[in-house]
This record gives C-alpha cells, sequence and structure tokens, in this order.
C-alpha cells in the first residue's frame, strides 16, 4: 500500500523551556514568529513550519534532551488536500493502523490526521497548503 505523502508539512519538539527555546530558533537561528498561544509557539524555519511545544503535564522537570533517547514529538508529512485525508483515514483503517481521524490542529488551524506507527511515535498527514 503507498500512502498519499507529499513530503514534509512541519516538526515539532518539545522543551522544558519555552521563553529560551524561542529566543533561540528567533533571534540566534533567525526563524520567523508565525503564530503562538499558550505553551508553544509556530515558527517559519526559512520555509518550513518548526513548532516548539512547551513541557507537558507529564514531563519530568528534571527531563533533558539525551540524542540516543528513542523519541520525537511527531512528525507531520502533507498530502494534496484536505479531501485526501478522509480517503487516507480509510487506508490506515483498512491496513488496521491506529489513527485518531481527521482533526484540526489548535496551533496550525490545518486539517491533519494523526496516526501512530508501531513504535508509537505520532505522526500526522496535514495538506499542503494548508497552514
Amino acid at each position: 500500500m503507498s500512502l498519499l505523502a507529499g513530503g514534509l508539512h512541519h516538526l515539532s519538539i518539545r522543551t522544558t523551556d519555552l521563553g529560551r527555546a524561542k529566543r533561540f530558533y528567533t533571534d540566534t537561528l533567525g526563524f520567523q514568529l508565525v503564530r503562538e498561544r499558550d505553551g508553544a509557539v509556530l515558527l517559519n524555519a526559512h520555509g518550513t513550519l518548526f513548532g516548539v511545544l512547551g513541557a507537558a503535564p507529564e514531563t519530568s522537570p528534571e527531563d533533558r534532551f539525551d540524542p540516543f533517547r528513542v523519541g520525537l514529538d511527531h512528525l507531520a508529512l502533507a498530502v494534496a488536500n484536505a479531501e485526501s485525508l478522509h480517503e487516507l483515514k480509510q487506508q490506515l483503517d483498512a491496513a488496521g493502523v491506529r489513527n485518531n481521524g481527521v482533526e484540526d490542529d489548535t496551533l496550525t488551524g490545518a486539517r491533519y490526521i494523526a496516526f501512530y506507527d508501531p513504535a508509537r511515535p505520532r505522526e500526522q498527514k496535514t495538506p499542503l497548503g494548508d497552514q
């Protein structure tokens, strides 16, 4: 089965210090602020959307990045349009892939479908033009 993937839509990371991370990515790396809400910022990383999420209630205050630890907040892959998401849901269901159905992203405003690979990282499919 070949899923409807058209490229990378956005990438998100989680941090224990959102303010510091925002300053680093905007002031140091020159990413442009696109949108901000409580607990998250969305940046334009020179043409790619890049989300920075603050610590979740489940995040340990002692948690620190470890390049050898398994994990990624999520990876968002692009699809051609919002209508493709419903077809993709049918494909995922038919393949027995756990998914959340078509939802609206509160940060980007885009429609998406989140699904899970066997290792449990969450992936999303988002229409390419919906940013």
